[in-house]
């Protein structure tokens, strides 16, 4: 059961996406020079956070990188639902999707950066580290 929900999920997540960009595609290139260097600094800005804080509370090295993806990678979706369905403003749904635009992105890199398996993780980041 714990695919499907997945699979589901991100589909759900997508169209949810996809409707609200597509609901504001003509403004959307001045929305993203509005709101794209606050949303990217805020993701950014919460990843740090989160990754320094884990490591100030001596988790591991991937385990805060862990927390920092996570902390990054944030509910867009439902921010996206309640402006476009509770308070029935499609533009105000844009900040929330340029946000979940970016944060698949800063996560999608630190994903592909230090991501692997098991053992993997712990030897490229200590590869980084001792640069």
């Amino acid at each position: 059961m714990g695919k499907p929900v997945k699979v589901l999920s991100v589909i759900f997540f997508v169209l949810v996406l996809i409707a609200a960009i597509f609901s504001e595609k003509d403004d959307l290139p001045e929305m993203f020079k509005q709101v794209g260097i606050a949303v990217l600094a805020l993701n950014v800005t919460t990843m740090l956070l989160g990754f320094f804080t884990s490591r100030m509370v001596k988790l591991d090295l991937s385990q805060s990188i862990t927390i920092a993806i996570e902390s990054g990678i944030q509910n867009g979706t439902l921010a996206i639902v309640i402006a476009t369905s509770v308070l029935n403003n499609a533009q105000m749904s844009i900040t929330p999707a340029i946000y979940s635009l970016l944060m698949f992105v800063t996560g999608g890199f630190m994903m592909f950066r230090f991501g692997g398996k098991n053992g993997d993780v712990k030897l490229r980041i200590e590869k980084i580290a001792s640069f």
